[in-house]
C-alpha cells in the first residue's frame, strides 16, 4: 500500500526531474501524475512479490550500496545534490533500499532464470561477426556473454512477466486519493 503522504514525497521527488513550471499546464501535470501512480502501482507488486519469496536487502547491503553510490559524488556533492532537489536524506535512502530490492527480485526471478542455448551463444557470435561496431563485447568472457544474453533475454519476457505478478498481486488504485492530486483541466 502507498498511503498519501509516501505518494507526496514521490510526487516531490518526480517534480525535481521536471521545469518548475509545470504546475502551470495540467494535461502535462497531470500526465506527470498518472505516470507516477503506474510507476508506484509496479513498483508496489514487485515489493509485495519480494516480500512474499523473502528477498530482502541487509543493513550491511544496503551500507555497501550507498559507499558504491556516493564514489560518484565528490566531497559533499552527494548531500549538495539532495539539498539542492529538496529531498530528505531518510526519503532517499528508503527509495535506494526499495530500488535494490527490486533489483534483486528482477534478478532473481527473471535475469538468472533465463536459459541460454548454444544457438543463443551461436546467434549471438555471428551477429557480432556482422557488426564489428560493438567494443564492450569484445573482451566478453563466456560467463560474461551468457549473462548479456540473459538480460537480453530477460529484457524481452519483462512485460509478460509484470502482467504475471500483477495477476498473482492484484492491487486497488483509490481513485479518490489519486484525483486529490490531479489539477483541473478547466483552470
Amino acid at each position: 500500500m502507498v498511503s498519501e503522504n509516501e505518494f507526496a514525497q514521490e510526487m516531490d521527488l518526480k517534480l525535481t526531474a521536471y521545469p518548475y513550471d509545470i504546475r502551470k499546464v495540467p494535461g502535462e501535470y497531470n500526465t506527470m501524475v498518472l505516470d507516477l501512480v503506474s510507476t508506484l502501482s509496479e513498483e508496489t507488486v514487485l515489493l509485495a512479490a519480494a516480500k512474499e519469496k523473502g528477498i530482502n536487502v541487509s543493513a550491511e547491503e544496503l551500507v555497501r550500496a550507498e559507499e558504491i553510490f556516493r564514489k560518484d559524488y565528490p566531497e559533499d556533492s552527494f548531500e549538495q545534490m539532495l539539498l539542492e532537489n529538496a529531498i530528505s536524506y531518510a526519503v532517499w535512502k528508503n527509495r535506494f533500499k526499495k530500488d535494490m530490492v527490486i533489483d534483486k527480485l528482477i534478478q532473481q526471478e527473471l535475469v538468472e532464470v533465463q536459459e541460454i542455448t548454444p544457438e543463443d551463444m551461436v546467434e549471438f557470435y555471428e551477429r557480432l561477426d556482422r557488426s564489428k561496431a560493438s567494443e564492450n563485447t569484445e573482451t566478453l568472457d563466456e560467463a560474461g556473454l551468457v549473462e548479456q544474453l540473459r538480460l537480453k533475454k530477460s529484457q524481452a519476457s519483462y512485460e509478460q512477466w509484470i502482467q504475471g505478478l500483477k495477476t498473482a498481486y492484484p492491487l486497488e488504485i483509490d481513485k479518490k486519493a489519486v484525483a486529490f492530486f490531479l489539477m483541473n483541466l478547466e483552470q
